[in-house]
């Protein structure tokens, strides 16, 4: 079986084709922020790719569908709804901030104070927020959020017990380092572990992981259905309601 993983979630946009688990082909570029730049444009590249493959059987698409950058999750999105309609090829959405926290390797979690580790992904949602959850042993507490860094703190006195490890992971940890006053707090905090690792970003290779089990299943998504899951509202939206 051939899966197709894409992500477009961050500013690193990742497509990977994987058979029986075994990686054929994965492409990781950075995503450019130039004003003549199109994110459509990174998609040429595996037009190009399964051309030159003869254009293999591909079995099922896994995509993060959110939360993170509107415009490319959308592009995202519409790429894999074209392959849908053109190939018949079944989607599997991924939650972007689900994707991060199954990353984190679980032999960890298998320890004598597994009840204690809360893993909690982030990424950058902009204008001084960031998307947030937490899990624990790779179950939800919670709804996904999107707040500023310094109700993060208060979020996490209110929420969670001093003997409680929070590890936060994924693209938005450099905004939390950046901000002063969050900055302080990790600083007096025992309890708070930052990781600051691309290994930890979301990629298509992790949306495949992530997605398997549904895959297997042949629980897939309706693409008639499919929006990007934003959780925030894009600044048109936001015009209109002010």
């Amino acid at each position: 079986m051939k899966i197709l993983g894409i992500d477009t979630s961050s500013t690193i946009f990742s497509i990977c084709l994987v058979e029986e688990e075994k990686i054929l082909y994965e492409l990781r570029c950075e995503r450019s922020f130039y004003k003549n730049s199109k994110d459509a444009g990174f998609f040429s590249n595996l037009k190009y790719l399964l051309e030159a493959m003869n254009n293999p059987q591909i079995d099922a698409i896994a995509i993060t569908i959110g939360p993170g950058m509107f415009t490319s999750l959308r592009v995202g999105l519409a790429f894999a709804k074209g392959l849908y309609l053109s190939r018949n090829i079944p989607i599997y959405t991924v939650n972007t901030l689900e994707l991060i926290a199954v990353s984190f390797p679980g032999i960890i979690l298998k320890n004598k104070i597994d009840g204690r580790i809360i893993i909690a992904p982030v990424i950058n949602a902009f204008q001084n927020e960031i998307y947030v959850a937490f899990y624990k042993r790779h179950k939800r507490i919670g709804q996904d959020l999107l707040i500023t860094p310094d109700f993060l703190i208060k979020y996490i006195n209110n929420k969670f017990k001093q003997k409680d490890t929070i590890i936060i992971l994924g693209p938005g940890v450099q905004i939390l380092k950046q901000h002063s006053t969050f900055a302080k707090f990790i600083k007096k905090s025992e309890q708070i572990i930052l990781l600051d690792a691309e290994l930890f970003f979301p990629s298509a290779a992790k949306a495949i992981t992530t997605a398997l089990p549904r895959i297997r299943k042949k629980e897939y998504d309706s693409p008639e259905l499919l929006e990007p899951y934003y959780i925030k509202k894009t600044s048109a939206e936001a015009g209109v309601r002010k």
